[in-house]
């Protein structure tokens, strides 16, 4: 690694000495270099915020705020959301028997929970909302931070339809109310990178108000300083490589930055990398690869598939059509007539074999279509072709396919396979392929991903045993904090399973030294201390849990059992399960021990 830090400081240094020295009247004039050679590639140069860049950019400023990736985040107010008092639709989960109100107080916003028993409210909570994500364009759905928490709460207004509803992945008894967290994979793509808190799931120092202009030119630190010390670039014949323009790159590089938002799917990092490290003008496949699921006669795609659909036309395999030979990132679409679309078409395809239906080239090749993945949504289809109106039926799953990189490595689809059991289908068929790539993999690459395949199988002896026979100690410098904190983890319960206290013990310590500032290892590692009879242990780490998130119900619960069964407190312990009854009217436990103390 120093060797390798050696030499790209050897050939930056002449570089940086070339930009410099050749100023001629406030203009550097100097030779295209490659790709990599960006100045803001360098890992110390900051992200300053799109209103740094407003400054000399003010025009491009201003449209780019009106396009849906300028609108992608922001406060909840009534400027941003579609909601007001004469558009809040009340909604109802019938699975869950749960209604949810939108409701303005001034330019607050909130969500109003409450469930009815006839015409008596039994249960009524009301959580104030930060943020709306989505610009309005297909979606609002909405944010709520506690001490830099974020998660989302179970109402989404979908704008198409002008439908409030449950949000995606909610439906079908699936409604985890105001639980879902919002990690830094979310955030990513829906936002301006954010400075998240390092080793947790979903906290965050700050978030900013939208994806902003360094997501695709990458940071901006060191251009500004440049252009303010007078070092001017003539970009009509040079590249300025202070900055990236996504226009200069290779096709390759330009369908990357794409590629890191618009294809959805199964996303795996690579060993070492978090999901804010690509920097655009890197290539893609060194931060992450992307698979899809492929089935047999399937023409089926999910909201985000733009770039996987356009991957499969003529018109990108032949014509080598790529996203910005259509779309100005900085002009909203909203804002653009069929006939501009239509133009892109006619400058390729001036001559019709057959006689066109009409003149609207977009109707016919690229429709309309729902998404398997968002409801009450329609989006343009990528896949440029004829369209058949018949439809097929879906057949046999294939494989996961790698979109992005099409040499992925063992390891990597092993990663994909695991994930996609985990987080969308619970084929064992997947966890048999993971298996089989990891056997290919070397073993210290390994380790998190073997434990992760025994945890899915519930095969917690072979965990053990795999976990006792390699040391993950001497691992650390090959993963990051966020591995390894939730591979000691599953290591952790894996004993737990067998009452093997102590080295569980070990292991959720471990954890939480890695991640101090996820609530679930704390709760899982306080919950073993009331086990093991270290009641103020685990007293001080459900305490600490509340302190960071008062709306963690599990904590009430557990400290309400120490207070009932150690303290002997039946006060406290009766305010605590009251609270846990307060966040979830469904909680049980809670309500078994209100009826002990009742009783008692």
């Amino acid at each position: 690694m120093f060797l390798h830090l050696y030499f790209v400081r050897l050939i930056l240094f002449p570089l940086i000495i070339l930009i410099f020295s050749c100023n001629n009247e406030n203009v550097s004039e100097y030779k295209e270099l490659p790709d990599k050679i960006y100045l803001n590639h360098n890992d110390t140069v900051q992200y300053l915020g799109k209103e740094t860049c407003k400054q000399c950019h003010s025009e491009i400023y201003n449209s780019f705020m009106q396009t849906g990736m300028g609108q992608s985040f922001s406060h909840a107010t009534k400027i941003k959301s579609v909601l007001d008092e004469n558009n809040n639709p009340l909604i109802y989960d019938e699975n869950k028997n749960l209604y949810y109100q939108p409701i303005w107080k001034k330019d607050s916003l909130y969500i109003m929970e409450f469930r009815l028993d006839k015409y008596d409210t039994i249960h009524k909570l009301i959580q104030k909302i930060d943020f709306v994500i989505g610009s309005g364009q297909h979606t609002n759905s909405h944010i709520f931070s506690i001490n830099g928490y974020l998660h989302q709460a179970p109402y989404t207004f979908y704008t198409q339809e002008e439908k409030g509803d449950l949000p995606p992945g909610y439906e079908n008894g699936n409604n985890s109310r105001f639980t879902r967290e919002i990690g830094l994979e979310c955030m990513s793509c829906h936002n301006a990178y954010s400075k998240h808190v390092e080793n947790s799931i979903n906290q965050y120092h700050s978030v900013p108000d939208g994806i902003d202009c360094e997501r695709c030119h990458g940071p901006g630190e060191i251009h500004v300083q440049q252009k303010l010390s007078g070092n001017i670039i003539d970009t009509s014949k040079y590249i300025d490589y202070t900055i990236v323009n996504p226009s200069k790159l290779s096709s390759s590089l330009q369908f990357d930055i794409c590629r890191r938002c618009h294809l959805q799917g199964t996303s795996v990092l690579q060993n070492g990398k978090n999901w804010n490290d690509f920097i655009p003008g890197t290539v893609l496949s060194e931060t992450m690869d992307t698979y899809i699921p492929r089935y047999e006669n399937d023409e089926s795609f999910i909201m985000a598939s733009h770039v996987d659909r356009l991957q499969q036309s003529d018109c990108f395999k032949v014509g080598g059509v790529s996203c910005i030979s259509c779309h100005n990132p900085h002009k909203s679409v909203t804002s653009l007539d069929n006939n501009h679309f239509n133009n892109k078409c006619v400058s390729c395809h001036s001559n019709c074999e057959e006689t066109p239906k009409n003149t609207d080239c977009i109707s016919c090749h690229m429709p309309k279509s729902s998404s398997i993945d968002i409801p009450h949504v329609s989006i343009t289809d990528h896949k440029i072709s004829v369209h058949s109106n018949s439809k097929k039926v879906k057949g046999s799953f294939k494989e996961l396919a790698c979109i992005n990189n099409d040499s992925p490595t063992n390891l990597s689809k092993a990663k994909a396979y695991l994930k996609h059991y985990e987080s969308f289908d619970q084929n064992p068929m997947l966890l048999d392929s993971a298996f089989m790539f990891l056997k290919r993999c070397k073993k210290e690459e390994s380790f998190p991903f073997y434990v992760q395949y025994y945890y899915l199988k519930k095969d917690y002896k072979k965990l053990i045993k795999y976990s006792e026979y390699y040391s993950l100690d001497e691992l650390h410098n090959i993963f990051t904090s966020n591995v390894l904190s939730i591979t000691y983890s599953r290591i952790a319960d894996s004993y737990s399973k067998y009452n093997f206290n102590e080295k569980s013990y070990a292991n959720y310590l471990k954890s939480v030294e890695l991640s101090p500032n996820n609530l679930d290892f704390l709760l899982k590692t306080s919950v073993l201390e009331i086990k093991m009879f270290k009641f103020e242990q685990a007293k001080i780490r459900l305490q600490k849990v509340i302190k960071f998130n008062p709306n963690f119900e599990k904590a009430y619960y557990n400290l309400g059992l120490i207070y009932l069964n150690v303290d002997q407190d039946l006060y406290l312990a009766k305010l605590n399960f009251e609270e846990a009854l307060k966040l979830n009217p469904d909680y049980i436990q809670a309500k078994d021990m209100l009826k002990y103390i009742e009783n008692n």
